[in-house]
């Protein structure tokens, strides 16, 4: 992954340290030393990851492909702009996609900023007076003998995110979406705030056809920022409404012809069947990927997650298929849930009931299209009532021993949540139902889901459409009644891409053109199809054995030594070897004999976490 990494104040030794870290990985980077401080960074191909302002601010930048453009253009000619410095506070532009380090010599002050979303990690600590810096953990965390945080670890092996700007060491905290950083080396003095505007409740009243025309105009606008189109560029590509949506800008721009789609699981699966006639009658190329064993070789593994500090098989070797190919860049729909409006108190990964679920969606269904707000607007104790741990067991995983050391978590995660309330009401966020929405978005979504594609980045640049600036600003604000489960990407698609609907969803049975609630019925009734489908397939021993309806299915695993091989390689001392290998034989015996809908998806993502914690403490 491209990255950037310096400091002001500390050792010229700390700073040979940490570039030696970042050689090691990518060959000679780039860097330049300053008085008291240090900037470096690596950028892929012929981009350039440092740059120094007409005014001779020297600045590194790490993000999406466009940000690399960007950086050139506004070191010439200060335009587009990237970024405002006013009374020692940084503020990113729009065309500022991803994060930037500033070094300001003559005022001896160093600046950092996080882009809205949160989508690419940005670390620092304090060393002795002086800040250190880096988009990578581990470098950082070697320079400074920075001691493990058993509270972020778990945080991060159990929930899959980790909250309030911990990182898995002590010392080393991570920048927060939206947030920036100054730091004064004269009166050695750390400021950080707030500059995102993301998750405030809307002004004023909505005429849904409006809506809908703003929002693809703020759309269009970020796709033309986003992505470069003198460069050969892939899509991964699936049968859902995100996919459909960035489809339909690249039809609007005439850029299909020049499109890759990449599309990897179950070839035999339902989704992807859909998925192929949707590229097929585009007359896009399509390239198929299915998931083996081949992709879990530790070496690689290992080696992609030197250079993103993510783990994720299938999309590294996405990343790795794609660079073969001569793509330059490769986007995805991550981050495409807030304009789905999929985040919320029915997020799947929150721990209510699925009643629970139906019946809040049902609630909004009643209110569609409607300026619809909450009876408990502004009631933070519901807040508090509903995300709230009460309870933490042990992880199987974990070592008892280890476990029983690790004082006071419950409370510990209980603060960490009342200080990402706090972060959020910082900059206007008051609506209870905007705070579980911005909630399940930075932590979940763009903790769990973005970093498949940052996997990608082992081998070449990436684009999130969905994480511009402007257009996270308006649709993380539209009420869900306005975007409840797909409601407003459908309506986007009725405006300018009908075509698209014509194909039935992939959670649903029925044409996408039908009404939401119709929709969200269908999958009700798909369920109960599939659930039936594998009891028969229970009964029947396998010999009955019905069609993969989604795309994410890890059978293939079952037949491979790759989870074992992972368990095998494990270092760390916390984590219970013994029952993680047994876990694996039981799982895949249960598999073999008791077929089920998603044979190893669970404990494939549960190993690949521990896989990638276990990675990062070596």
């Amino acid at each position: 992954m491209p990255a950037i990494f310096g400091g002001f104040g500390c050792k010229p030794e700390q700073y040979e340290s940490l570039k030696n870290s970042f050689d090691s990985i990518w060959g000679e980077c780039e860097s330049i030393s300053l008085p008291n401080a240090f900037i470096g960074g690596h950028a892929f191909s012929k981009d350039t990851a440092l740059h120094v302002t007409l005014e001779g601010l020297h600045f590194a930048v790490d993000g999406e492909n466009s940000l690399y453009k960007n950086a050139s253009q506004f070191e010439q000619k200060g335009e587009p702009s990237l970024f405002q410095l006013q009374d020692h506070r940084l503020e990113l532009g729009v065309h500022c996609k991803g994060n930037i380090a500033i070094v300001d010599k003559d005022n001896k002050t160093i600046y950092l900023a996080t882009e809205w979303t949160g989508s690419f990690p940005l670390y620092y600590t304090s060393v002795e007076g002086g800040l250190l810096f880096s988009s990578h953990l581990r470098p950082l965390s070697k320079v400074v003998g920075a001691t493990p945080d058993p509270i972020g670890i778990m945080q991060g092996m159990k929930f899959g995110f980790i909250l309030a700007g911990r990182s898995g060491f002590k010392e080393i905290r991570r920048l927060m979406p939206g947030q920036a950083l100054t730091y004064q080396y004269r009166n050695k003095r750390l400021t950080i705030y707030e500059n995102s505007r993301a998750w405030r409740d809307w002004d004023g009243h909505i005429e849904f056809e409006k809506l809908v025309n703003d929002t693809w105009t703020t759309y269009m606008d970020s796709m033309q920022r986003c992505l470069e189109f003198s460069h050969q560029h892939a899509l991964m590509a699936s049968a859902g409404w995100d996919t459909r949506l960035l489809l339909s800008a690249f039809m609007q721009l005439d850029e299909t012809a020049n499109l890759l789609c990449y599309t990897h699981g179950d070839l035999k699966s339902r989704e992807i069947s859909i998925t192929k006639q949707i590229v097929k009658d585009l007359g896009t190329k399509h390239h198929l990927e299915p998931i083996d064993g081949n992709m879990y070789n530790l070496k690689e593994l290992q080696r992609g997650f030197n250079r993103t500090e993510v783990v994720n098989p299938p999309w590294l070797r996405a990343g790795a298929r794609l660079a073969e190919a001569g793509i330059d860049c490769v986007s995805a729909g991550v981050i495409g849930e807030v304009i789905g409006g999929r985040h919320g108190r029915h997020w799947p990964m929150l721990p209510i009931s699925e009643w629970d679920k139906i019946s809040f969606v049902t609630s909004h269904f009643l209110r569609y299209r409607r300026n619809y707000m909450s009876k408990y607007v502004n009631d933070l104790n519901f807040f508090y009532d509903f995300l709230r741990l009460d309870n933490i067991s042990k992880p199987w995983y974990v070592q008892s021993e280890y476990w029983n050391t690790i004082p006071n978590i419950k409370e510990e995660m209980n603060a960490d949540m009342e200080e990402f309330v706090h972060r959020l009401k910082t900059r206007g966020v008051e609506n209870v139902d905007k705070l579980i929405e911005a909630y399940t978005a930075e932590c979940f979504g763009v903790q769990m889901l973005t970093p498949q594609l940052l996997s990608c980045r082992a081998h070449l640049n990436i684009a999130i459409p969905f994480a511009d600036q402007e257009l996270y600003d308006m649709t993380s604000r539209i009420p869900l009644s306005f975007k409840i489960v797909h409601s407003l990407q459908q309506a986007l698609l009725h405006y300018k891409e009908s075509k698209l609907l014509k194909y039935p969803n992939a959670a649903a049975f029925f044409n996408s053109k039908l009404p939401i609630p119709i929709l969200e019925v269908s999958r009700v009734f798909r369920k109960m199809f599939e659930s039936i489908a594998w009891k028969i397939s229970r009964v029947t021993h396998g010999r009955y054995k019905p069609k993969t309806l989604g795309w994410s299915n890890y059978e293939a695993l079952s037949n491979s030594q790759a989870l074992q091989n992972i368990a095998d390689d494990l270092k760390c001392d916390m984590l219970d070897k013994d029952a993680i290998k047994n876990g694996i034989l039981f799982k895949i015996s249960q598999v073999k004999t008791n077929p089920s809908m998603y044979p190893l998806s669970a404990l494939h993502n549960q190993m690949i976490s521990i896989y990638t914690t276990d990675l990062m403490l070596r």
